[in-house]
């Protein structure tokens, strides 16, 4: 297997991230490419993920024949009979063609689609988990959107097409007035995402809703400049806006764990994505709520909750594992 590669893909949306690896899958013989995700066309992404692919095949002496296997991994939902992503809340079309254009390029190479989430916790599956956590296991990313991926009694959860556990529009304020990008209100995303953040900053500022001084200052009296980054950094510094958003974030992850861990009864839940750069402000009360009081969020007994030590490569790694498991018959993917 020494001159054998396996590819993973993982499209988010704000970036692209390409690797390849030799087999074996050792963290460190990973080799990567990231570039800021295209939505100017419905092909774009794909003409993106083979341009990337192609350079890192160049640039590394690796040839289109020693590649057993492509990941693919992307936000959903996904119709895995055409290849497609479909009603797709941030990535700019509703419609986007991936399988067929990128085995265009690559023809004869298998390609196995999978949902981001569930791509990346077979990625913490295979590069972190403890023994005890591996079989009853859930990841949450918290970033542009919310999504999970979770591995039931040693499988990894699908569903009919492949999009199971899209927890982020799991309606976690059935009373709320504000609308999600996928067109239901109330869902976890717009509170706790950081699409969800920024938007509820902006849109409360603009309609004088919170006043929001500090945020202000931080982006020059200019909302549309505004990011979850700095409602974060506006609330450390003690603006009470910022705070009340920031709290309302924090609650709602909360509730979102709960309902997953009702409906899971995970050992563990791992948690990555953007917004765990501010992961010292949202784990701890999380991680209390559920150690000294859980019955308010959860029936079940309450999982550990941890940040992936991955990061960023999550999701790229759980598109490697896929190839991996997939040539190795591994019971968690068959």
């Amino acid at each position: 297997m020494g001159g054998q590669y396996i590819c993973g893909v993982d499209i988010g949306g704000t970036w692209i991230r390409v690797g390849i690896c030799t087999y074996d899958l050792k963290e460190e013989n990973i080799l990567r490419k990231t570039a800021k995700t295209p939505k100017d066309h419905q092909l774009a992404i794909s003409e993106k993920v083979c341009e990337l692919l192609n350079e890192l095949l160049i640039e590394n002496g690796v040839g289109k024949h020693q590649l057993m296997g492509i990941g693919l991994a992307s936000a959903g939902p996904f119709d895995m009979e055409k290849g497609e992503i479909f009603n797709n809340a941030n990535l700019g079309f509703k419609i986007i063609p991936l399988k067929e254009p990128i085995r265009d390029k690559f023809p004869r190479i298998p390609i196995y689609l999978i949902n981001d989430c569930n791509a990346a916790v077979l990625g913490v599956h295979y590069f972190e988990a403890e023994e005890e956590e591996a079989d009853n296991l859930v990841y949450i990313t918290i970033s542009t959107g919310i999504g999970g991926g979770v591995i039931c009694n040693g499988r990894l959860l699908l569903g009919k097409e492949g999009n199971a556990a899209e927890v982020g529009h799991g309606l976690v304020e059935p009373k709320s007035q504000i609308k999600c990008n996928c067109g239901a209100y109330g869902c976890w995303e717009v509170y706790s995402s950081g699409t969800g953040v920024r938007k509820r900053a902006q849109t409360e500022l603009n309609e004088g809703v919170l006043k929001g001084n500090k945020l202000l200052k931080l982006v020059k009296n200019d909302p549309t400049k505004i990011t979850a980054k700095e409602v974060f950094k506006a609330a450390r510094k003690g603006d009470d806006s910022s705070k009340k958003i920031v709290e309302d974030c924090i609650f709602y992850t909360k509730v979102g764990f709960g309902l997953v861990n009702n409906f899971y009864d995970c050992v563990t839940i791992y948690v990555g994505g953007a917004m765990m750069n501010d992961s010292d402000v949202i784990l701890p009360p999380i991680q209390k709520a559920f150690e000294d009081n859980p019955i308010i969020f959860t029936i079940n007994k309450p999982p550990k909750i941890k940040k992936t030590r991955l990061g960023e490569d999550v999701g790229l790694c759980g598109a490697l594992s896929l190839v991996k498991y997939k040539y190795e018959k591994h019971r968690i993917v068959f």
